[in-house]
């Protein structure tokens, strides 16, 4: 039942935020497909706040990812591995997930959509299980190899007490 929620969370993710991204692809600037071109390999890192929730404080956490991008003019793929590390809900939690990007470069502002899906626990507790991670952000393309940007995130470790929704800045650097 657990995988279940899980995919089920993602589908619903995916279903709210895909017709936002189909537009900006149709009403993307001409210029944008002209552009040079950012496919290769990047490190991420993201540093996040974590909200309150209930009567628990403010937490944090960082997650820094490699990804690959392929960038098909119109859109951008990237496919990447990320572990994280936060503190929530009075409770740490580690999580590592391949993941998925979908972006629409629009000059150099980039919205996008980020999913992924693999392992997460909690030590101290002793919890363990399917953690996800939806996430929706914009990029700003400074030069060739720097990248900041800002996103919100929904992450989950089923079958724990670790659900929380985050926002962050984040900094990438090609190489």
């Amino acid at each position: 039942m657990t995988t279940f929620r899980a995919f089920n969370s993602l589908v619903h993710a995916a279903r709210a935020f895909a017709p936002a991204l189909a537009l900006a692809a149709l009403i993307a600037p001409t210029s944008a497909h002209a552009a040079e071109t950012h496919s290769g390999w990047s490190w991420n890192f993201t540093p996040v706040l974590i909200l309150p929730k209930g009567g628990h404080n403010v937490g944090g956490g960082i997650d820094p990812e490699v990804q690959y991008t392929l960038d098909q003019g119109a859109v951008r793929w990237s496919a990447g591995l990320r572990v994280g590390g936060y503190y929530a809900n009075d409770l740490l939690g580690v999580t590592t997930m391949p993941t998925a990007r979908l972006a629409v470069p629009l000059g150099p502002v980039e919205p996008y959509v980020s999913f992924g899906a693999g392992y997460g626990w909690l030590p101290k507790a002793r919890e363990d299980g399917l953690a996800t991670m939806s996430r929706l952000g914009i990029l700003f393309h400074f030069s060739d190899s720097l990248t900041l940007g800002v996103e919100g995130t929904l992450q989950d470790i089923y079958g724990t007490d670790f659900r929380f929704p985050s926002f962050g800045s984040m900094l990438s650097f090609d190489f």
